[in-house]
């Protein structure tokens, strides 16, 4: 099967190259690719995530322009370690062919976090960013690009500038309950604790359960300091 999985990527290595240019699709080569695909698709619903894998291959290799194709190889990939770089290779070349597309950025970005390669989880985050204020805002996913470059400038201890990215993703989003409880550690880090607290107790009513204990242990109120001494 390994063998397998290495030929049909050469092949798509020797036809594709780096993408640098879109080739001629016939309509039944076309057609196949979309047939590939929405097998490769059943056949991970049912865990059979190797075949599923070359099928989206062999469909890319036909089609290179099926940008479905590069999108379930995303999802094969999130999904399966030991295909994850092959994954990033194929999405990082498509990017030749869909060009300033912030969606396959952000896919890219959250293999490389889910790989721990943080430095270039943010550039591709960052890309996605830059390539949404062209390709417009209202895209569903957006206010994720901004979140999760958020969490990678808080892991870093990159505070101000993890609190200017959960602002931004609250703005697209106001009921991002996760981003409230992310955006209080920031500010109580910042000695800012009462908009620490407003931001956790925001967090608790988009449904954060674990923003109580943030709000228990560190938003007591003057009454209750006082009962404490």
């Amino acid at each position: 099967m390994k063998l397998k999985t290495s030929i049909i990527f050469l092949l798509l290595i020797m036809k594709f190259g780096t993408f640098s240019q879109i080739h001629q699709v016939s309509l039944a080569d076309k057609n196949k690719a979309i047939v590939l695909t929405n097998q490769a698709i059943e056949k991970v619903k049912t865990d059979n995530v190797g075949e599923g894998f070359n099928l989206l291959i062999q469909a890319i290799a036909l089609d290179s322009t099926n940008r479905n194709s590069y999108l379930q190889l995303y999802r094969v990939g999130m999904n399966d370690s030991t295909r994850i770089d092959t994954a990033i290779s194929i999405l990082q070349k498509s990017k030749k062919i869909f060009q300033q597309d912030d969606e396959i950025c952000y896919y890219i970005g959250e293999m490389y976090n889910l790989k721990g390669e943080a430095k270039r989880a943010m550039a591709e985050y960052s890309m996605a960013i830059a390539y949404s204020k062209l390709n417009g805002e209202d895209f569903h996913l957006v206010h994720r690009y901004y979140f999760n470059r958020a969490n990678i400038c808080l892991a870093k201890k990159m505070i101000s500038t993890a609190v200017l990215d959960y602002t931004y993703a609250l703005n697209l989003k106001p009921d991002y309950g996760a981003a409230y409880a992310n955006r209080g550690i920031c500010l109580y880090k910042m000695g800012e604790k009462d908009a620490a607290c407003k931001d956790w107790k925001e967090a608790v009513k988009f449904g954060v359960s674990q923003a109580e204990a943030y709000v228990k242990k560190n938003c007591k109120t003057k009454a209750e300091s006082k009962t404490e001494s």
